[in-house]
């Protein structure tokens, strides 16, 4: 905005008045303390002011500063409003708010609503207000509201909502806001089934499950092939035939001779545009075709990789790993043929007790036989 333009903004903002000193007591005393609310939500903000000076104010200025995933709505007429940028990190808000301002009277301000968008995390909103002009210079690509004016009602009771004199009268007056759940992502047990030699397809789903929204990237790369969401662990009966083309694999040396090598693979995002959100019930899917190759019931895993990203805000934790199964048909399994064996020895344990018991009846038999 052309230096001009800003200047007459200043203007439009009324005359400059004789500045309320801190310890005049002109403060910013009702503000709630705390909002946990979740992303994508939006929350009433009453705000309110005391007069402590000794002489009646025509005009205060209010300044509102918000989180840069924070907004004020409906916007009034006597605001002016600046968006985040990279010379201002927070959404600013600076009304002129025409009194009088009685001296140690107290009034109330309806602010409207604060919005919370869905990329939001923890953060604050932080007032102040003041009698000089001076003191709350536009930024110049404020731009002015277009709804009703934002004015002051006399006070008439506390109701515990007003903030006690802090003990540093140039303390910040602000709200914390604190999001609960963001997202509940999500990977899926599989499992597999089919004889020896069959081709068998595996799908494999990383998913939003919500309540809210994510940023649909996960590392600070121009291009997305290192933002990993999944990370598979096959299991031994499982031969890849057809690999995803967001899937990449690897194999690790085995560890001894009668232990076989291991097969990871890491797949990732196919989003890239750092700006769209994962909606709740949006997907990211790894298509698997893959031979049956062994009898080894052993199963595998896929998880999600180790990394802040998938675990901040989401309060279920247990569905970001599942197995990976197989079930060999027609062939006995390691832990039943166990059984069997363990079985087999059982009868012929018992068959060879059973002759045993028969010989030896058979000799006492004929002892006895003998002795008549």
């Amino acid at each position: 905005m052309p230096t001009a333009l800003a200047a007459g903004l200043l203007l439009t903002l009324g005359t400059a008045h004789p500045a309320a000193a801190a310890e005049d007591g002109l403060r910013f005393d009702e503000a709630i303390e705390k909002i946990t609310t979740k992303a994508g939500s939006s929350y009433d903000l009453s705000g309110g002011i005391t007069n402590g000076t000794d002489r009646t104010l025509d005009t205060v200025y209010l300044q509102i500063d918000l989180d840069r995933h924070f907004s004020l709505s409906p916007e009034h007429r006597n605001c002016w409003y600046t968006t985040a940028d990279a010379t201002l990190p927070v959404n600013r808000v600076i009304c002129r708010i025409k009194g009088p301002v009685l001296p140690g009277r107290s009034y109330d301000l309806y602010l409207g609503w604060v919005s919370i968008d869905r990329m939001a995390e923890d953060g604050r909103i932080s007032y102040s207000v003041t009698a000089d002009r001076s003191e709350a210079a536009l930024p110049p690509s404020a731009r002015r509201g277009d709804g009703e004016t934002l004015a002051l009602t006399e006070r008439d009771r506390v109701e515990g909502r007003i903030r006690p004199t802090p003990p540093d009268p140039h303390a910040t007056v602000s709200t914390a806001v604190e999001i609960g759940t963001v997202h509940d992502f999500s990977v899926n047990e599989v499992t597999l089934r089919g004889k020896p030699g069959d081709l068998v397809k595996g799908d494999f789903f990383f998913v939003n499950n919500g309540p809210a929204s994510s940023g649909a990237v996960f590392d600070d790369e121009s291009d997305n092939d290192t933002a990993v969401v999944a990370e598979l662990t096959l299991p031994p009966a499982l031969k890849v035939v057809k690999t995803p083309r967001n899937c990449r694999g690897s194999k690790s040396k085995a560890k001894g001779k009668s232990a076989p090598a291991v097969t990871r693979y890491h797949c990732w995002q196919e989003r890239t545009d750092k700006s769209s959100l994962m909606t709740p019930g949006q997907f990211e899917h790894f298509p698997f075709t893959f031979r049956i190759g062994g009898t080894d019931d052993t199963p595998g895993r896929i998880s999600m990789p180790d990394r802040p990203e998938f675990e901040y805000g989401d309060d279920d934790l247990s569905n970001n790993s599942a197995a990976i199964k197989v079930d060999v048909v027609g062939t006995p399994t390691a832990s039943s043929t166990v059984r069997a064996v363990g079985a087999l020895l059982a009868a012929v344990l018992a068959l060879g007790g059973g002759a045993l018991w028969l010989r030896r009846r058979s000799g006492a038999a004929r002892t006895t036989g003998g002795d008549r």
